[in-house]
């Protein structure tokens, strides 16, 4: 027995390791029961990592819901992770919501049948405005409630689901601040949307609204429109209805909506959605590109601080402009460039930076212990004690803790 015993000891390490859960989390699932629909609809959920960083101020970030979540989570999550962090895309929070009947929830209208929908598939169609009720009144409330969510949202969809977009850019403006409709599926009843889309857009607000439509035409057999146009039938309705959609946004312009569609000549309807996703982030968080890391010549210390300091705020404020709503200089890379300029050791430089995190984030661990940093390099010992005690103060964090700085 006392070998056995003896083995066990021994052993308990490697079973331990052995059972360690070494899966790799990307977001969390959730369910939550819907009274408009009457029924249960799970949902995904990605935080940026920084939300859980303690040593920073609490960020809030915009919300992109994504249709067909079942299908596109993994690739846009994998996306905003790297290019997030690379400062191209601004960090979001991604809701994707996965699928129990997408035609019923995407089609604005019930339709017997259709050009590429048959009787059978049909029959559930035209629950379109109720799930845009459920992500009204359920969904996002419950999002805006469990999450950091900053005023702003954004909403994706392929295929029917780019059908739901548009429907929900043109009849429910208001819900959403950006959308991405990917190859769109304009044709369904007989391409009434597009038609619509004529009437509507010279009289709705878009008022700091942004679209970007992709269209796949890989594989697609070359038409020509003008012969199209000379005789009605529900499929020249269904190639010309992009057509249609792209005049009536030419026409009506200057409604305050930007708006892009752009055409891919090598990609299919199901290969598109990755590369739409990429370039239609890109186009949305356009204004954000400029603090992307490689940028080098303005998170240089190389060059004066007044010029990177300006060239922050104007950026900064070009991006509040676009987003809708304030959005102040990043703490973390306002707080990268003071250090870069402290170990530079250029200690009036790296106060500039630090100071203008005291202004805006005067909650934060980071910007006391920063600045006790910055007194102690320049030797002040009990200057940076009281910046140590301040940042204690709001997050007891070991190494600032450490005698040898307090």
């Amino acid at each position: 027995m006392r070998i056995i015993f003896f083995l066990l000891l021994f052993l308990a390490p490697i079973f331990s390791y052995s059972q360690e859960n070494n899966d790799i989390s990307i977001g969390k699932t959730y369910k939550t029961y819907s009274k408009i629909l009457g029924e249960e609809r799970p949902y995904s959920v990605y935080v940026p990592k920084s939300a859980s960083n303690k040593m920073y101020s609490q960020q809030k970030y915009p919300v992109i819901y994504v249709l067909d979540g079942e299908e596109h989570f993994h690739g846009i999550v994998a996306m905003m992770e790297n290019l997030g962090s690379l400062r191209v895309f601004q960090e979001s929070i991604i809701v994707a919501i996965p699928n129990i009947d997408r035609i019923r929830d995407f089609t604005p209208r019930h339709i017997t049948s259709g050009i590429f929908l048959d009787s059978v598939a049909a029959k559930s169609s035209g629950g379109g405005e109720k799930f845009t009720i459920f992500l009204q009144n359920e969904l996002i409330p419950e999002i805006q409630a469990r999450y950091p969510t900053a005023p702003y949202r954004m909403l994706i969809g392929h295929s029917l689901g780019g059908l739901f977009v548009i429907n929900t850019l043109l009849k429910h403006t208001e819900s959403f601040n950006s959308y991405i409709a990917i190859d769109p599926a304009l044709w369904y009843d007989n391409s009434k949307l597009s038609k619509e889309a004529e009437n509507i857009l010279p009289d709705r607000k878009f008022d700091n609204r942004t679209v970007f439509i992709s269209v796949a035409n890989g594989f697609k057999k070359k038409l020509d429109t003008a012969e199209l146009r000379k005789t009605k039938t529900a499929f020249n309705d269904a190639v010309l209805a992009m057509d249609r959609l792209k005049g009536a946004l030419q026409l009506h312009s200057n409604k305050n909506l930007l708006w892009k569609i752009k055409y891919y000549e090598a990609e299919g309807h199901n290969s598109a959605p990755f590369i739409s996703e990429y370039d239609g982030l890109h186009y949305i968080f356009r204004d954000y590109n400029f603090l992307s890391v490689d940028n080098y010549d303005l998170f240089s210390t190389a060059v004066k601080d007044n010029t990177i300091l300006d060239s922050l705020k104007s950026g900064y404020k070009q991006i509040s402009k676009s987003m809708g709503y304030e959005i102040l200089p990043s703490e973390s890379v306002i707080n990268n460039m003071g250090y870069a300029f402290l170990r530079a050791n250029k200690l009036a430089s790296a106060y500039n930076f630090f100071r203008l995190n005291e202004i805006n984030y005067p909650h934060s661990f980071n910007v006391y212990d920063a600045l006790g940093d910055y007194h102690s390099a320049k030797g002040g010992k009990e200057e940076a004690k009281k910046y140590y005690l301040k940042a204690l103060s709001i997050l007891d964090y070991p190494d600032t803790a450490d005698s040898s700085k307090i």
